[in-house]
């Protein structure tokens, strides 16, 4: 121990040799010794006479081992004094008798000064002149555990033996005592009933200790009564300041990916997630101090990637853990590095026989356990994993994926987010061999297996090569099983009526087969004129192959006919499937897992996509229709965007089509290579629900690789991952755009009225919120508005319409253009057909049509006081369920 500065208190001058005995053992370094001894204790015999006489003598020989040796007498035991003495001298020790008048005295000077104290035992003491290397610590509580570490921390090294008595269970103790750096040899036993006397009779007998050390003590424990070895009594460590109640911390581990440090804090009342804990300063801890800190964003906080620490301690600052950090920490996270063994990522919430099979191939594998729900907290986590006996180890699927307050994610898509989880960790160099899932549908991987529990007893567990995170955007795109495709000629348009003239031309020009795809049908003046066309084709001697969702298509679900489909199921000619029909009493995953594409192929030579549905919205002309203030919303058209396709890209989407016509029952046909039409590259990215999340990656991977700015034109709530991917470009310099709508179409005086309006108008404020943050950045958002048409009634105003549309532009080189909705039902639950145009000449027509459409739109100011009003009102729609996107 490295005491250097020692007071020692005594009253009779012959204690001297039992304190020096002790002194020796815990300050071989001594280098000032100051001996302060009451003047009404001292033998009148031994009266001092100007320091000559034999008393004085025999003390001063007897601490001559310090190197400068200051020997005072004083009136009286005052604490104060003694205090002024210790101050002046730099005292870090002070040593003192076990009587009563010294308890009573030096315990009042321990609450002046916060110093430690070594008590000497009424028995005598072995004077070997060692030190003192067998240590027990009791730390019955937690601050006195977080004083015993300090202790352990700067007074002790490896050569010291220490058993620490904690009445508080530790779980990891070689982490905490990394975390606290502490060198010592440390053995942790639990304390659960106390220190009795009886305890140091039977533990402290035939010198099994040369030390016990405490941060608490009993009067008559202090006062020797029982002791028969010196005792440290350590200072308490500072009282944490508290004006109102705080919840504990609670918080995932953190994955090393080789840049920062990201680190998710969250408020642990108990059960279930806290808030984030926002906008506060927190401190991280590794070897006993503070090593970084950093102020939380929306709970989040990146700490700088070179920080080498493998645990850490985590404490809120706001002045706290200036005295002692050991002392603030209220929680530890491991920081996970890649290894070289194959990792096995596996959901936190596998069922305890599921997380037994995970137990058997610890011997094989590093495993690391994933929190899937952000509703579950890290600590019950952890408390599961020790009951398996796991790593108690967790990483934070939300945190890797930057998902944000994904508080309602659905069991059905954990197994897709976790191979997500797992594509990104094996970006980070971690060489992931597989993931454990919950029983559901097995997500495609790629270079990594995915097992349910009960397969992993016979899986081969090989670690692969490392890998590299794709960082150009060409091979990001690649990563969604896209390749590029050359040879094409493509259009891309933002015109119902130019998508409606392509489509019935297609159709009118058609000589073989026509293969249908859509999600909706309705049987109005559009679904007719489309129903017309298909008949004349029949009469031709074309083909014609429907898929209809059965769900959306309101046929053959719960008993529902529509009577568009009725008819053309009925024409001779014309084969109708349906997707996934539902019947019975459904299950969310009916629900929620629908085919959401829109595709038309014609002969195998021309193909139609978007996100186009058979009815009047999507394809009658703004100016086409006569409005008027009592028309229903759904008589308004709404702006969406499609794309036009001649050359080998074709070949591409019908076998997309094959795929889902024959899951739906249909027999399969040969698909022909089409021939090049053109000199534009694409790639065709299919997303199936539950299986993937292609299209999401491809729009993250538009957002991310963009340098110069981005065009979005989406009207569903954004799904968080694409709102901050947004954020972060807008950080980095990038000009971001946005353009919106209103699923309840608005006039000058109100909203237009029908069915379901007052339900569209509550989604219309969820969609608005998903935007708030963009424009409190500094993004450019505006309200899609058409101004007043001649076919309008007179003073109806401009009109915003509802944003159907699912585009993006990125930097004027690149687009996209489909069915992929950017919430989170296109993001998992349904099917969805993205077209990436990798050209610059047709991007710089979207971008010039999005430029006009963004001429008569309404820019959101964020400085408008009744936007501000508004964006403060729907804040709570951040936890509006994702099931209702």
């Amino acid at each position: 121990m490295n005491y250097r500065r020692v007071l020692l208190v005594l009253e009779q001058a012959h204690d001297a040799s039992r304190a020096m005995a002790a002194i020796r053992g815990v300050a071989p370094h001594m280098e000032v010794l100051v001996v302060v001894v009451p003047f009404s204790s001292w033998p009148l015999a031994e009266a001092p006479d100007d320091g000559e006489n034999a008393g004085f003598a025999t003390l001063v020989d007897q601490t001559a081992a310090a190197q400068d040796v200051d020997v005072r007498l004083v009136p009286d035991l005052n604490p104060a004094g003694i205090g002024e003495i210790a101050a002046a001298s730099g005292i870090d020790l002070l040593v003192a008798g076990s009587s009563l008048r010294l308890v009573a005295a030096l315990t009042e000077l321990r609450k002046r000064l916060p110093i430690e104290v070594l008590w000497i035992p009424r028995t005598q003491v072995q004077a070997e002149g060692r030190p003192f290397t067998r240590l027990v610590c009791v730390a019955p509580n937690r601050r006195a555990a977080a004083s015993v570490a300090a202790f352990l921390r700067d007074r002790c090294d490896s050569s010291h033996e220490v058993t620490v008595l904690s009445s508080t269970a530790l779980p990891d103790p070689a982490a905490a005592l990394d975390v606290a750096g502490i060198r010592a040899r440390v053995r942790v036993a639990a304390l659960t009933d106390g220190l009795p006397p009886e305890w140091f009779d039977e533990n402290l007998r035939d010198n099994a200790a040369d030390l016990v050390v405490l941060a608490r003590m009993p009067a008559g424990l202090l006062a020797g009564a029982f002791l028969s070895v010196p005792c440290l009594l350590l200072p308490p460590p500072p009282a944490k300041e508290r004006t109102t109640p705080e919840w504990s911390i609670d918080a995932p581990d953190i994955v090393a990916d080789g840049n920062a440090l990201r680190v998710r804090l969250d408020h642990a009342p108990g059960l279930g997630r806290g808030a984030p804990i926002s906008d506060q300063e927190v401190a991280f801890v590794a070897d006993g101090r503070v090593v970084a800190r950093a102020t939380t964003r929306n709970g989040e906080a990146d700490l700088p990637g070179q920080c080498a620490a493998d645990v850490l301690g985590v404490f809120r600052a706001d002045g706290r853990g200036e005295a002692d950090p050991i002392a603030a920490i209220e929680q530890m996270v491991s920081v996970v590095r890649p290894g070289s063994a194959p990792l096995v990522l596996f959901d936190a919430e596998l069922a305890s026989r599921e997380m037994d099979l995970v137990r058997g191939i610890a011997s094989r594998c590093d495993l690391l356990a994933v929190r899937m729900r952000a509703t579950r907290s890290c600590r019950s986590l952890r408390e599961r994993l020790r009951a398996a006996g796991l790593a108690p180890r967790i990483a934070d699927a939300s945190l890797i994926l930057d998902e944000g307050e994904a508080l309602d994610v659905p069991d059905a898509v954990h197994a897709v987010r976790l191979a997500r989880v797992a594509a990104r960790m094996r970006g980070m160099g971690f060489p992931v061999a597989a993931i454990v899932h919950r029983p559901a549908a097995k997500p495609d991987t790629v270079g990594f297996a995915a097992l349910r529990p009960h397969e992993i007893a016979a899986h081969r567990f090989v670690a692969p090569a490392p890998v590299k995170a794709p960082a150009s955007l060409e091979a990001r795109l690649e990563a969604t099983a896209a390749p590029s495709i050359a040879g094409n000629r493509i259009e891309v348009e933002l015109d119902n009526v130019k998508a409606r003239d392509w489509l019935l031309s297609a159709m009118a020009a058609s000589r073989e087969r026509i293969h249908i795809q859509v999600y909706m049908a309705a049987d109005d003046d559009i679904g007719r004129r489309i129903e017309s066309a298909i008949a004349q084709a029949t009469t031709r001697g074309v083909q014609v192959r429907l898929l209809v969702d059965s769900l959306h298509g309101r046929h053959g679900s719960f008993g529902a006919r529509n009577p568009l489909l009725e008819r053309l199921g009925g024409m001779r000619g014309v084969e109708l499937r349906l997707s996934r029909p539902v019947n019975g009493l459904p299950s969310v995953e009916d629900l929620k897992r629908r085919d959401h594409r829109k595709l038309v192929v014609v002969d195998g030579a021309l193909a139609l996509l978007g996100g186009r549905n058979f009815s009047h919205e999507y394809y009658s002309g703004f100016s086409e229709v006569a409005l008027t203030p009592l028309s229903m919303w759904r008589e308004v058209p709404w702006l969406d965007a499609g794309a036009r396709v001649e050359g080998p890209a074709v070949a591409e989407l019908e076998r997309g089509f094959l795929e889902a016509w024959t899951d739906a029952g249909g027999k399969p046909f040969e698909v022909a290579e089409a021939l090049p039409a053109g000199n534009v590259a694409a790639r065709v990215v299919v997303h199936r629900g539950l299986r993937d999340a292609r299209t999401l990656e491809a729009y993250l991977a538009l957002i991310d690789t963009a340098k110069s700015h981005l065009h979005v034109v989406n009207g569903f709530p954004l799904i968080l991952e694409l709102q901050h991917a947004l954020l972060r470009a807008a950080r980095r310099g990038v000009r971001v755009r946005v353009l919106f709508g209103h699923l309840t179409p608005t006039h000058a005086q109100g909203p237009f009225g029908g069915p379901w309006a007052a339900a569209r108008t509550a989604a219309t404020a969820f969609v608005h919120s998903r935007v708030d943050a963009l424009v409190a950045a500094g993004c450019e958002a505006r309200q899609f508005s058409v101004p007043q048409q001649t076919s309008w009634a007179e003073g109806l105003g401009p009109v915003r319409s509802h944003v159907h549309a699912k585009l993006m532009t990125a930097d004027g080189r690149v687009c996209a253009v489909g069915s992929a909705n950017m919430d989170f039902t296109g993001g998992y639950w349904e099917s969805e057909l993205l077209l990436v145009v990798e050209d610059e000449g047709v991007t710089a027509d979207v971008d010039a049509r999005i430029e006009e459409l963004i001429a008569d739109a309404v820019r959101v100011d964020k400085d408008d006081p009744q936007w501000r009003q508004l964006a403060r009102s729907r804040e709570w729609l951040r936890h509006w369920p994702s099931l209702l996107s």
